[in-house]
């Protein structure tokens, strides 16, 4: 995966992620989780793409939150593999947060890749996010 130089590895956002960066001061985070398919199916959980398995996510991540808006979802191919994203913004308290979140698709994983950091700072984070995003291999 693709990291900006001034992301460092992390290990206390989510105990659940097998990579984890983040930037305090730019208030800029990054999460990957990976899912095998085979445990996936085992558990009644058959996705046939990238973006079922996205659409099956957000359905349920963070609905509670106040002024939850969920973007369009685009799909496309990086790497050989197929992705779906979204972008989320919600309120916590006085603070809005923005995230980038982007199902991958490999032969055998699903990958959740979560960027987020605050709504002031998208425009600014966005285009490495969106790199970071698309970079992820097997």
């Amino acid at each position: 995966m693709n990291i900006p130089d001034y992301l460092t590895k992390t290990y206390d956002q989510n105990d659940d992620a097998s990579l984890q960066y983040q930037n305090v001061t730019k208030e800029a985070y990054v999460i990957v989780i990976d899912d095998y398919k085979d445990q996936l199916e085992a558990l009644g959980m058959k996705f046939l793409s990238a973006q079922e398995f996205l659409d099956n996510f957000v359905s349920g991540y963070n609905t509670e939150a106040a002024n939850r808006q969920l973007g369009d979802v685009s799909v496309f191919e990086s790497n050989g593999n197929g992705h779906a994203q979204v972008e989320l913004t919600w309120q916590e308290e006085e603070v809005q947060f923005y995230m980038l979140i982007t199902a991958v698709e490999t032969q055998g994983h699903f990958y959740k890749v979560m960027c987020w950091s605050l709504l002031e700072n998208k425009d600014k984070l966005k285009n490495d996010f969106l790199t970071i995003s698309k970079s992820i291999k097997d």
